[in-house]
């Protein structure tokens, strides 16, 4: 499975990081809009544009990373929350299922190994 990251809630980040971070985010807001400029304006083409661009938001997604503002989602992590939405999901249509009286629906394990 490839590595999946995610960015904090803002909550978990420290005051210096929401500091940084808005720093980041506007330098690479104004770039961006730089950058789009010129494309409308007939400076660059459409594919360089969208190299450039992938190069901007590559480079900071990059700094977010080093600077702890993504976290990284283990197969594990990711198990867990499809499990407990799944497991959400049930709950909420056996409620409807109940209301039309029709049968619950349960969600097994199987037992068979995967292949």
């Amino acid at each position: 499975m490839e590595t999946i990251w995610r960015p904090k809630s803002p909550h978990l980040l420290t005051e210096k990081q929401k500091q940084e971070k808005l720093k980041k985010d506007s330098e690479y807001e104004i770039a961006h809009l730089n950058l789009t400029v010129g494309f409308k304006l007939g400076r660059i083409s459409k594919t360089e544009f969208v190299i450039q661009h992938q190069k901007q938001w590559n480079g900071y997604l990059e700094w977010a990373q080093s600077a702890g503002l993504y976290e990284e989602i283990t197969p594990e992590q990711r198990l867990t929350e499809a499990e407990n939405g799944l497991t959400m999901q049930i709950e909420q249509v056996n409620l409807i299922r109940a209301e039309l009286k029709k049968p619950l629906l349960e969600v097994k394990e199987k037992t068979e190994k995967v292949k």
